[in-house]
C-alpha cells in the first residue's frame, strides 16, 4: 500500500481517448471510420475486434498492386476524415490540470489545438515513421516546455503511423516489450541509443523520458474517455507487465504508482474484474443524464485524486 506522502510526491499523467472527442460538434465514431474503409465490400462486424475489421477491410480492398499501397491509401482516407475534429471545453479542463504529460490513443490534434488557443507553441518531436514508442508533441510557453502530448497509436500528419490493424498492433507490442525489457535500440543524432530494463530504472529512479511506456511504472495515470477494448493488446500487455512486477516479491517494492480507470457504471464484470486483478483502480460514475453530466462528475473525482 502506498503512503499518503508517496502519493503526494508522485507525478500525475492524463491518458484520454476518443470519448472526449465525442463531446465535440463533429464527432467521428470508430464504427464510422471502420465502415468508411470497407468501401463497396461492406460486411457485418459481428464479434470481430477492431483490429481484424481493419485487416479484413484492407484485404478486401486490395487488388493486384502492392498491399502497402492499399494500406497507405486507407490510412490517408482515415487521416483526412479526422482533420475536421474540433477541440472542446473538456480539453481546456485537461489543460487546466497542469500535467507534464498527456497520453492519448487519438490520432487527431484536438488537445494541441486547445493549447494553441491558449497561446502555446506546438511542435512535433517525432522521429518514428510506423510505430509510436517515442512519438510526442512538445508544448512550449515562451520557449520553455510545459507539457508533452504522446500519441500512442500514431497521428494524422503521419498517416502510415495510424495504428488500427492486427499486424501493426503486434509489431507495436514487440517494440514496447523491447523498451520495457531493455532490448530496444534506436538512433539519435546518428548515434545508437540503448535503453535499460524498467526494473533498473525503478531501482535507481533514473528514467530516460524518451518513451511514454515508462509512465505506466513511474507516474500516477488517470485514464478517461477510453473504453480499453480487449483488442488494445499493447496497453493490456503493459498493465499485465506492471501487475507481474507488483506480485513478484523481487520487484513488488519498486512499483509505487497508481493507475485509475474512470468509467460509467455499466462496465462489464469481465473488464472490471480483469482491471482490478491487474492492480488498476476502477472509478465508476453513473451516467444518469448524459455524457456531459458524466464527465463533469468524472473530472471532479479525478481532480480530488490529484490533490
Amino acid at each position: 500500500m502506498i503512503s499518503k506522502t508517496q502519493k503526494d510526491d508522485m507525478e500525475n499523467t492524463i491518458f484520454f481517448g476518443n470519448g472526449i472527442n465525442n463531446l465535440s460538434n463533429k464527432p467521428i465514431s470508430w464504427n464510422h471510420l471502420l465502415n468508411s474503409i470497407k468501401e463497396t465490400n461492406n460486411f457485418d462486424n459481428g464479434t470481430l475486434p477492431n483490429t481484424l475489421i481493419y485487416e479484413r477491410a484492407l484485404f478486401q480492398s486490395h487488388n493486384d498492386y502492392d498491399i502497402r499501397k492499399t494500406e497507405f491509401e486507407l490510412k490517408n482516407k482515415i487521416a483526412e476524415q479526422l482533420k475536421i475534429i474540433e477541440t472542446n471545453e473538456y480539453y481546456k479542463k485537461l489543460i487546466d490540470l497542469n500535467c507534464k504529460n498527456y497520453l492519448t490513443t487519438n490520432y487527431d490534434y484536438a488537445l494541441e489545438k486547445r493549447f494553441e488557443m491558449d497561446g502555446m507553441n506546438v511542435s512535433s518531436k517525432n522521429t518514428e515513421d510506423v510505430y509510436s514508442v517515442r512519438r510526442f508533441t512538445s508544448i512550449n510557453n515562451e520557449n520553455k516546455e510545459i507539457s508533452r502530448v504522446w500519441h500512442l497509436h500514431g497521428e494524422i500528419d503521419k498517416p502510415i503511423s495510424i495504428m488500427l490493424g492486427f499486424d501493426q498492433y503486434c509489431g507495436s507490442v514487440s517494440k514496447i516489450d523491447g523498451y520495457i525489457k531493455g532490448t530496444y535500440e534506436f538512433q539519435e543524432n546518428k548515434q545508437p541509443v540503448y535503453v535499460t530494463r524498467i526494473e533498473q530504472k525503478l531501482e535507481t529512479n533514473n528514467f530516460d523520458n524518451r518513451s511514454w511506456t515508462e509512465f505506466f511504472f513511474k507516474s500516477n495515470i488517470h485514464i478517461l474517455g477510453f473504453s480499453l477494448d480487449f483488442s488494445e493488446t499493447d496497453l493490456w500487455w503493459l498493465l499485465n507487465k506492471r501487475a507481474r512486477l507488483i506480485t513478484d516479491k523481487k520487484t513488488s517494492h519498486l512499483i509505487k504508482n497508481q493507475i485509475y480507470f474512470y468509467c460509467s457504471d455499466d462496465i462489464t464484470q469481465q473488464k472490471e474484474g480483469t482491471l482490478k486483478s491487474f492492480q488498476v483502480n476502477v472509478v465508476k460514475t453513473s451516467k444518469e443524464v448524459n455524457w456531459d453530466d458524466f464527465y463533469i462528475k468524472t473530472f471532479a473525482k479525478l481532480k480530488s485524486r490529484m490533490k
